[in-house]
């Protein structure tokens, strides 16, 4: 039986236990830690957990096997280290951490001590976009030559009033990093990392946060193709979705198939009959048994057992930082950035935040907000 501890009971921390409690036979949560007993003890009240109320993780590391980290970002890749170092696994909220040098140190800790890390990317369990992808992996229409992501997101001024959000330091980044992150992780497990990519950034709207809420970047490829990703959390209705346009049909999330022929003049009518095909290949794909973070949990725990591989291993949530800290580097400075990013490039540590651009300046901080309601997508796709 597996002893489990949850580090941080905010928002996302019920995901966690929800996903736990789904495998009674398999694992148990046994600790949570808070530096707030209070939250601690009403998640514990809650779903009747009768876990062991710590402030301090680090007090109870040696009495588990499994550490879910739910706290702000800036603590994650410390938390892992540790977890790692004391032989727990642990499984991190994204994003993985704040750095490609804490992505590394992370990875060091946990192969030099046989522990196992998965990031949390609770998009790739769901079935409709797992499928999706695989239908444009697959090669069966051609190789993809235009992907496109729209991660639209909406958040009010006050979101940014959290003492730790807005904070370059402290939470990392804005939209690209903590929003977008979902889709990008999915546009990288499809293409991989670009060859380069040219970014802009900016804040549109939130006076509480020197970060931003918006960023563009197209990305380039070395087989000739392209992608676009727009993040933003100013888009009302959170118009969310994928597009992959392959050569001979395309595929969108939430999910759609698209086929057109050409005119003898060059312009378009429609195929049914690939659109059919793209279609059927899309149905015949099985559904997950269990989805979102319900599903990552099952297969972390399956993999601990050594029953499966990882599908979000620590080396994809490092690609997401890899590429997300490329959209800082090409937006702050204005230029083309080329991939990979070396340990002897300023932006491969966290230091390069001190310098960059303040949009505005922090003003308001709460330490927490009582309404924990958090956006809600399950079946959207």
């Amino acid at each position: 039986m597996l002893r489990v501890m949850i580090v941080g009971c905010g928002a996302i921390a019920p995901a966690h236990v929800e996903g736990y409690m789904k495998f009674p036979d398999i694992c148990r949560i046994t600790a949570l830690a808070n530096r707030s007993p209070a939250r601690a003890d009403s998640l514990n009240a809650r779903y009747g957990l009768d876990a062991r109320v710590v402030r301090d993780y680090r007090g109870a590391l040696e009495d588990v096997d499994v550490v879910s980290i739910c706290t702000p970002p800036g603590e994650h890749s410390r938390i892992a280290v540790d977890a790692a170092e004391a032989g727990c696994h642990a499984l991190i909220e994204k994003p993985m951490a704040l750095s490609l040098a804490e992505c590394d140190a992370v990875i060091s800790s946990a192969r030099r001590n046989g522990t196992l890390v998965s990031v949390v990317a609770q998009s790739r369990f769901i079935s409709g976009i797992r499928n999706a992808i695989a239908v444009a992996a697959s090669g069966r229409f051609g190789r993809t030559l235009y992907s496109r992501v729209s991660s639209a997101w909406y958040r009010g001024s006050s979101y940014y009033d959290l003492s730790w959000r807005g904070r370059w330091e402290a939470e990392g980044g804005g939209c690209t990093l903590n929003h977008s992150i979902h889709h990008i992780d999915l546009l990288l497990w499809l293409k991989g990392i670009p060859k380069s990519l040219t970014s802009v950034i900016a804040n549109l709207c939130h006076d509480n946060s020197e970060e931003e809420d918006f960023s563009s970047s197209v990305l380039s490829y070395g087989d000739g193709s392209i992608a676009e990703i727009t993040s933003s959390l100013v888009s009302h209705g959170e118009p969310q979705y994928l597009s992959f346009q392959m050569e001979r049909g395309g595929v969108t999330i939430p999910f759609a198939a698209y086929a057109s022929a050409s005119r003898v003049n060059g312009f378009p009518y429609p195929d049914d009959g690939r659109r059919e095909e793209i279609e059927s290949a899309f149905a015949e794909l099985p559904a997950l048994r269990f989805e979102n973070h319900d599903g990552q949990i099952a297969n972390f725990l399956a993999a601990i057992a050594g029953d499966e591989e990882l599908v979000s291993g620590p080396e994809d949530g490092r690609r997401c930082i890899e590429l997300i800290t490329g959209v800082y580097k090409s937006g702050i400075s204005g230029k083309r950035v080329f991939f990979p990013i070396v340990p002897d490039d300023v932006y491969y540590g966290g230091e390069w935040r001190g310098a960059a651009p303040r949009f505005h300046e922090k003003k308001r901080d709460i330490e927490r907000f009582d309404d924990m309601t958090i956006t809600d997508f399950k079946g959207k796709f």
